[in-house]
């Protein structure tokens, strides 16, 4: 698609086919959403207007093909999202509105998947790059990867540090799991 293409029922139809051939997001003109609905208050004032049956039948069929290229693109951006959720791997061609809400599911998902993974294989908790231990033996003071000072810690005492950290104290014998 053009970057800079004016708005018509024609232009607005070839979308439509575009996102309706083709298993990924298609590119969109920028602000395509914004100027589609000024284009549509325009058809719908000169309907005002002139009253013209015709009119008022190219409005809805252009109300149509908006709503389907919307509820196309909503259904890959979900499948993205999930696909994303799992690999890490974003897609391609996202408007600006639709980001948000492919940023937004995303972060849900991950949410949810890591919450319901966790209890199905039981995996301790660990949350944005923390785990809960318990410590083992005595450890003093330190300072964490994120620079950030820990303990001292007693034997039996329960912490969320670092993953980092964790691991190593895990590793020497000095933490487990908690």
């Amino acid at each position: 698609m053009a970057e800079e293409e004016t708005i018509t029922f024609e232009f607005i139809r070839s979308v439509q086919r575009e996102e309706r051939s083709e298993s990924k997001l298609t590119k969109l003109p920028e602000n395509f959403y914004e100027k589609a609905r000024d284009y549509l208050v325009k058809k719908k004032e000169l309907m005002k207007k002139k009253g013209s049956k015709s009119v008022s039948i190219e409005i809805g069929n252009i109300e149509r093909l908006l709503e389907d290229i919307y509820n196309r693109r909503e259904t890959k951006i979900v499948n993205h999202a999930i696909i994303t959720a799992r690999t890490g791997i974003p897609p391609q061609n996202l408007t600006k509105e639709e980001q948000k809400f492919f940023d937004q599911l995303v972060e849900l998902l991950n949410f949810h998947r890591e919450k319901t993974l966790n209890i199905l294989l039981g995996k301790p908790k660990e949350e944005k790059g923390f785990k809960t231990i318990m410590f083992t033996e005595d450890v003093p003071e330190f300072v964490g990867i994120d620079l950030k000072r820990y303990g001292p810690f007693k034997k039996g005492d329960v912490a969320d540090i670092p993953k980092e950290n964790a691991d190593l104290l895990i590793n020497s014998g000095k933490a487990e799991i908690a």
